[in-house]
């Protein structure tokens, strides 16, 4: 099944994925967004802090230390998408 040019299937995994980190304490929340086909997919998750409080939304501004691993992570899927590269 599809939502577009979204598996629901695969936002289901990822939501379950995400949400597994949030659950275990490992991060308060967290907010995760897919673009494809011209679709944007947005979930936010969890609190802005580890002490709860205010949820985490879709528009949560946060701190950004290093961009480096996220640019190198999308760089990487991008070529797992062409079939030019694998995980694992």
């Amino acid at each position: 099944m599809s939502k577009g040019a979204f598996s629901l299937d695969r936002l289901g995994r990822m939501h379950d994925r995400m949400s597994g980190y949030v659950e275990r304490g490992e991060l308060p929340g967290l907010v995760s967004l897919v673009y494809r086909k011209g679709e944007v997919h947005v979930n936010a998750i969890g609190t802005q802090s580890l002490e709860g409080g205010e949820p985490m939304r879709r528009d949560t501004i946060f701190r950004i230390a290093s961009m480096t691993k996220p640019i190198v992570a999308v760089a990487a899927m991008i070529l797992v998408e062409e079939c030019r590269g694998r995980l694992g």
